[in-house]
């Protein structure tokens, strides 16, 4: 019993990773519309940069902290250099536009870090009766507080208010003096720092390594996809079914098919239902 509850408590751990990546996908396509396919590579510069502040500064959590903010600039600053050009030019032209910039940002990751593994030792150890380790816990934690972060400001503070109104109507929202690329870049910070988060957080569980992006992003494009396109609380939803599921299966299955059965479910959720799963929420 007590390692059904370990492994609950890891797929919630694996399913705030997932949520922290999707909810920052989700938000940016609907608030932005746009595809963000480098989205993965947000993540993992999350996790390089933590890797680097650690080695530079042996502080986990003031490391993380500064890997989320440089990925944060640095994934607003990709995005909005080239927003004017391709403002209005739909979702397709975005997506091909950031698939090359996942494309060199894998490569640069590569050649500037190699392609062996960085891991840090987790800041918190042990292990607690049926709920697994210190810092696993500690992850689901901060996760979860980030969430409820961003619903609060979105909810309550006044960029988060004028985030909402371009949301519903943007050319209203633009003759009343709202500046739309002021927003847009919260929202592309917002976005490129929840990943980045997700990716620092990882950091002592999976280490770092050029290609982990793509992993993660295939699930969390899924997610996002069942949850509804845009919608927030579904993002959410599914990527802690996902997680769940996914720790659950590895009990009788290889973690690597355990997320295949996973995708294909997903998928096939899809298939049945073309919106996903969020008309039951």
């Amino acid at each position: 019993m007590e390692i059904v509850t370990s492994q609950l408590a890891n797929g919630v751990v694996v399913g705030t990773t997932i949520a922290l990546t999707a909810l920052g996908l989700t938000l940016i396509f609907g608030i932005m519309h746009i595809v963000n396919l480098a989205h993965g590579e947000f993540y993992a510069l999350g996790a390089y940069f933590t890797w680097v502040a650690y080695s530079l500064l042996n502080k986990f959590w003031v490391s993380a902290a500064i890997g989320i903010v440089a990925t944060a600039i640095i994934g607003a600053a990709l995005l909005m250099i080239f927003y004017d050009k391709l403002k209005g030019a739909g979702p397709l032209r975005w997506a091909l536009l950031t698939l090359g910039f996942g494309y060199v940002l894998r490569e640069l990751m590569q050649l500037v870090f190699g392609t062996d593994f960085k891991l840090v030792a987790p800041p918190l150890e042990g292990t607690i009766p049926w709920a697994g380790g210190v810092y696993r816990i500690a992850v689901t934690v901060a996760g979860l507080l980030l969430i409820l972060a961003l619903a609060l400001f979105l909810k309550k503070s006044r960029y988060g208010v004028l985030i909402r109104a371009i949301a519903n109507n943007r050319d209203a929202a633009a003759l009343v003096g709202v500046s739309t690329k002021t927003i847009y870049t919260w929202v592309a910070l917002i976005s490129a720092g929840l990943a980045g988060a997700a990716g620092a957080f990882m950091l002592p569980v999976t280490s770092a390594y050029p290609t982990m992006g793509l992993e993660i992003m295939i699930m969390a494009f899924v997610v996002v996809v069942v949850g509804g396109m845009g919608n927030i609380q579904g993002a959410l939803i599914a990527s802690l079914l996902a997680g769940l599921a996914q720790s659950l299966l590895t009990l009788i299955v290889e973690p690597t098919v355990a997320t295949i059965i996973v995708l294909v479910a997903f998928m096939l959720v899809l298939v049945v239902r073309r919106e996903g799963l969020q008309k039951l929420w």
